[in-house]
C-alpha cells in the first residue's frame, strides 16, 4: 500500500493508512514482547482486532519488564482506537451497558429503602464503614452553601438549548432558558443571582416585577467515543441545571480540597500507585460504571439530609433516547458538573472510614473520581462494602499484589513506568508529533525516526520539550 501524506496538521490519514502506520509500528514492537509475541503476533497477521483487544496481559509477569512495555505498546495502538472496526454497534453496546447500570441503581434504592426502614440490615462491619462514611461526609461537606456564595458559571459542553458547535458564552446566555421539573422551584432563586441575565429574557415588565419564559425539559442521553469496544454514556443537562451545577461543583471541589482531598490534581494517585508498585503494601483500585452506579437512595444514605435535599433541586431526574423518557435511578451522571465532585467525595468517605475501621492508617487513602487508593489490608473489607453499596469492582483495572499498579493515567510495574501511548483517533500530523515526541522521551530514538519519516517536512517543529 502506498501511504500519501498529509501537508495538513490536523488532515487525517484514512483508515487503511492509519491501521497500515499503526501495524507497521506495532510489529517492531511484537518482536521484543518476549512470551507475548506469538499471540500478540497472531492477532496482527490476521487482523483479529477484536481478539487483540480482548487480550489480558499477566501482570504477575516477574522476568523482564521490556516484554510488558513492548506488549502493551502493540495493545495501546489499538485498544483504544475508536474507529477500529470490531463489527459491532458501540452505541448499543454503550445503551445496554448503561440499562444494566440502571438496574443495578434500582437494586441498590430497594436495598437503602429497606435498610432506611429497618426491614434489612448489611454485616456489621459494613454498617460500622456506612455510619462512619457518613460522619466523614458531613464533616468534609460542612455547611449547606448559600447560592450567593457559589460561582455559577458555564462548562465548555452542549446544554439542550444550545449544540456542541455553539457552546460558547455568548450563544449560551442568548439560548432559551431551560430546566429539568426538579429545579423549577429553584429557578427564581437561581436567577436572581444573574439579573443581567434574566433581564434579558423578560417580557411583561412592570415598575416592580417581570416575567421570564422556563421551559421544563428532560435531559438528553448521548453517547461518545471512550475505546475501540465501546462508547460511554452522558447527560446533557438543560442550561439552568448546567448553570447552577458548575456553581456547586466548584463549591464540593473547595470543601475536597480543604479536607486534602485535590481533585485538581492526580499527582498524589500516582505517587501512590508507584509507591505500591515497589512496596506491595498499597493497593489501587478501578470501578466499572462508577458515576453510572451512584444511586439515589446511597446518596440519600451517606449525605446529610440538607445536602442531599440541596443536590436533588438541582440535577436532572429524566432522560430521552431515540424518543424513549427513561426515569433516572442513579443520582447523577457524567455530564452533570458535580458528579465528579461526588463520587470523589463517596469513595473517599467509603475508604477512610473502611481504614478507619480496621485500624489501618487513613492517610495512605486517597480517591480521585472512582480510582480508590488504600492499604492492601483494605481492600477485602471495602470490596464487600463497595459491593454493598452497588458498585462493580473492576478486577482487570484493580491490582492488590503482583509487581503492577496503575492509578490517574500512570502505570507502574516495581517502580518501573510501562505505559504506553494510546492512539485514539486516526493518525494525523498531530498525533504522529505525539507519537514522536513519546519516543524521544523513552529514548527510543530508532522508532521515533520511524515516525519521523512520516511526518511531511513542512510540519516538522522542533523545539526543547514541552
Amino acid at each position: 500500500m502506498r501511504i500519501v501524506l498529509r501537508p495538513q496538521w490536523t488532515q487525517e490519514f484514512s483508515y487503511d493508512e492509519s491501521i497500515k502506520i499503526l501495524t507497521d509500528l506495532a510489529w517492531t514492537h511484537v518482536k521484543e514482547s518476549g512470551p507475548f509475541a506469538d499471540a500478540l503476533g497472531s492477532f496482527l497477521r490476521h487482523r483479529d482486532w477484536a481478539g487483540l483487544c480482548d487480550f489480558e496481559l499477566p501482570y504477575t509477569y516477574d522476568d523482564n519488564p521490556l516484554h510488558l512495555i513492548h506488549a502493551r505498546q502493540v495493545l495501546g495502538f489499538f485498544t483504544k482506537f475508536e474507529p477500529l472496526e470490531l463489527g459491532v454497534d458501540k452505541e448499543a453496546v454503550a445503551f445496554r451497558k448503561f440499562l444494566k447500570a440502571e438496574e443495578l441503581c434500582r437494586e441498590t434504592n430497594e436495598t437503602f429503602k429497606a435498610y432506611a426502614a429497618g426491614k434489612f440490615n448489611f454485616r456489621p462491619a459494613v454498617n460500622s464503614v456506612l455510619h462512619g462514611a457518613q460522619r466523614k461526609v458531613a464533616t468534609m461537606l460542612g455547611r449547606l452553601p448559600r447560592l450567593e456564595e457559589l460561582q455559577f458559571s458555564f462548562g465548555p459542553g452542549a446544554n439542550t438549548s444550545v449544540k456542541a458547535s455553539a457552546s460558547t458564552p455568548r450563544w449560551k446566555l442568548g439560548a432559551r432558558l431551560e430546566c429539568s421539573a426538579e429545579l423549577i422551584q429553584s429557578a427564581s432563586a437561581l436567577l436572581s443571582e444573574a439579573p443581567a441575565w434574566a433581564e434579558h429574557h423578560a417580557h411583561a415588565e412592570t415598575s416592580c416585577s417581570y416575567f421570564v419564559d422556563i421551559d421544563i425539559v428532560n435531559g438528553r442521553l448521548q453517547f461518545v467515543p471512550k475505546n475501540a469496544k465501546t462508547y460511554r454514556s452522558i447527560v446533557v443537562e438543560p442550561i439552568l441545571n448546567s448553570f447552577a451545577q458548575k456553581g456547586i461543583g466548584g463549591w464540593l471541589k473547595n470543601r475536597l480540597a480543604f479536607a486534602g482531598v485535590d481533585t485538581s490534581d492526580q499527582t498524589r494517585n500516582q505517587q501512590l500507585a508507584l509507591q505500591g508498585s515497589i512496596s506491595g503494601s498499597l493497593a489501587t483500585l478501578d470501578l466499572s460504571m462508577a458515576s453510572d452506579t451512584i444511586s439515589k437512595e446511597l446518596v440519600a444514605n451517606l449525605l446529610p439530609l440538607d445536602w442531599f435535599t440541596f443536590l436533588s433541586q438541582y440535577r436532572t431526574g429524566r432522560v430521552e433516547y431515540n424518543g424513549e423518557i427513561i426515569t433516572l435511578e442513579k443520582f447523577s451522571s457524567m455530564g452533570n458538573a458535580f458528579t465528579f465532585e461526588l463520587e470523589t467525595l463517596i469513595f473517599y468517605a467509603l475508604a477512610y472510614s473502611t481504614c478507619a475501621h480496621l485500624g489501618l492508617p487513613t492517610g495512605w487513602t486517597s480517591a480521585y473520581g472512582d480510582d480508590l487508593i488504600v492499604p492492601v489490608e483494605a481492600v477485602s473489607l471495602l470490596t464487600e462494602v463497595l459491593t454493598a453499596c452497588g458498585f462493580v469492582l473492576n478486577k482487570e483495572k484493580s491490582f492488590a499484589d503482583g509487581p503492577f499498579r496503575e492509578s490517574c493515567g500512570t502505570d507502574y510495574w516495581r517502580g518501573i513506568d510501562i505505559r504506553p501511548y494510546y492512539q485514539k483517533h486516526m493518525v494525523s500530523g498531530a498525533t504522529l508529533f505525539l507519537l514522536h515526541n513519546y519516543y524521544m522521551r523513552g529514548f527510543d530514538f530508532r522508532r521515533a525516526g520511524l515516525v519521523l519519516d512520516r511526518i511531511p517536512p513542512s510540519l516538522r517543529l522542533f523545539g526543547p520539550d514541552g
